[in-house]
C-alpha cells in the first residue's frame, strides 16, 4: 500500500497528513493566515512521530490558488521533501480537493461553485459538475463580478486531504506549476507598435527559430510552406510584429474548409521573452473570428497538459476540455518520455451553410 505525505497551504489553514491508499493514518492543521510556515514545521514534527513516516513513497501537494507567501511554503518544502527521499511530488488543484471531498459531493444535486478567499476583496473560484469534475480552470476575482448562476456554492472551504491523494492520478487536477493567478504588481513595458498581419513566406525564417525555441518536437520548413499553401481556402495563418524593424515575435494557425465544418487551432507560438504582453490573446482572437467568418459551427485546439499558461488563457475564452489524448507529445531527450494532450472546444454558435 502506498504511502503518501500530504502538504496544502493554499488557504488560512496549513494542512499536513499521511495517507496509506484509501485511509487517513494522520492528520493535522493550524488555522492562521500569516503562520504557514512555522505551522507546517510543527505538523511535520507530529508526523514523524507516526510510524508509516519513514515509509513515505510519495509527496503530494496543494498547488492553489492561493495567495504566494502562504503557498510557496508548502510547495517548497513538499518538493525538497520529496528530492532528499528521492520519491515523487505530485501537485494538485487545491479546489479539486474541497469540490470532491465526499462530504460536499453527498449534497449536490446539480452544478456547483467552490470559492476560497483571495484577500484584497477577491476570490479563487472555479466551476464543477455534480460529480466533483471541474468545468472551468482557476480564476480569480471580485466576488460580486462572478456569475454563479444560482447554483450552489462551496465557499471557504479547505482542502481534504484524502482526496488530493486521489486527485493525484487525475490529469485534469494535476499541475506542475503553482497557481498564483494574481497578476503580479510589477508591469511589463508595453511593446512599441504591436501589429498583427496575415503570415507569408518570407516570415518563415523568423516563424521557424520561435518554433525551435518553444518546442521538442517543431515543425521544419516544409511543414510551414504546406500549410501556408492552403491559404486562404482552409487555413488562416498570422503574426505578430513589433518595433521599427518589424520583428516577428508570435504566430498562430487555423485549419477551417469552410461549408460549416468546424475549425481545428493549428499552432499559437509567441516567442519566450515576448510572452506576457498580451500577443497570444490577440493571435487567439484573430483565429476566433476567422473560424467565425467561416461559419464553423465549434472550434478545437489540443495543448500539452502540463502548458498551464496556455490552458487557463483558452479557459477564460470559454474554451472547455472534452477529453484526454495519453502520451500524445514527444519530449525532448535524455528523458524521453512523452507528454498528455489534453483537447478544448469552444463553441461558436455558427450555423451551416
Amino acid at each position: 500500500m502506498k504511502t503518501s505525505l500530504v502538504i496544502d497551504t493554499s488557504t488560512s489553514r496549513t494542512i499536513a497528513a499521511l495517507v496509506e491508499q484509501d485511509l487517513v493514518i494522520w492528520s493535522g492543521f493550524h488555522d492562521g493566515a500569516t503562520s504557514h510556515g512555522e505551522a507546517l514545521g510543527r505538523l511535520i514534527d507530529e508526523a514523524k512521530n507516526q510510524a508509516t513516516f519513514k515509509s513515505i513513497e510519495q509527496v503530494v501537494v496543494g498547488m492553489g490558488p492561493g495567495p504566494f507567501t502562504g503557498l510557496r511554503v508548502g510547495i517548497a518544502f513538499a518538493r525538497t521533501f520529496a528530492m532528499a527521499r528521492e520519491i515523487p511530488c505530485i501537485g494538485v488543484v487545491s479546489l479539486d480537493a474541497i469540490a470532491g471531498a465526499g462530504s460536499a459531493l453527498a449534497e449536490m444535486v446539480s452544478d456547483f461553485y467552490v470559492i476560497t478567499d483571495a484577500r484584497r476583496k477577491e476570490i479563487y473560484w472555479a466551476k464543477y459538475q455534480k460529480d466533483g469534475e471541474r468545468i472551468t480552470e482557476p480564476a480569480v476575482a471580485k466576488i460580486d463580478l462572478v456569475d454563479f448562476e444560482n447554483l450552489p456554492v462551496i465557499e471557504f472551504g479547505f482542502p481534504d486531504p484524502l482526496t488530493l491523494v486521489k486527485l493525484a492520478t487525475r490529469s485534469n487536477s494535476i499541475r506542475t506549476q503553482p497557481l498564483y493567478l494574481r497578476k503580479p504588481d510589477a508591469v511589463l513595458p508595453k511593446l512599441a507598435a504591436l501589429n498583427y498581419r496575415a503570415m507569408n513566406n518570407f516570415d518563415l525564417g523568423a516563424v521557424l527559430e520561435i518554433e525551435k525555441e518553444l518546442f521538442p518536437d517543431p515543425w521544419n520548413l516544409a511543414q510551414f510552406k504546406e500549410e501556408l499553401a492552403g491559404v486562404p481556402k482552409t487555413r488562416s495563418y498570422f503574426v505578430a510584429e513589433t518595433g521599427a524593424t518589424k520583428k516577428v515575435v508570435g504566430f498562430a494557425g487555423l485549419f477551417c474548409p469552410g461549408g460549416g465544418a468546424d475549425a481545428d487551432i493549428q499552432t499559437i507560438s509567441v516567442s519566450a521573452q515576448y510572452q506576457g504582453n498580451g500577443i497570444g490573446q490577440g493571435l487567439l482572437d484573430l483565429l476566433i473570428n476567422a473560424a467565425i467568418e467561416r461559419n464553423a459551427p465549434a472550434i478545437f485546439l489540443e495543448v500539452r497538459a502540463e502548458n498551464e499558461p496556455a490552458r487557463a488563457l483558452y479557459a477564460k475564452n470559454g474554451f472547455t476540455q472534452i477529453s484526454v489524448r495519453k502520451n500524445y507529445y514527444q519530449n525532448p531527450l535524455p528523458h524521453n518520455n512523452k507528454s498528455d494532450a489534453v483537447i478544448m472546444q469552444k463553441i461558436l454558435g455558427a450555423t451551416h451553410e
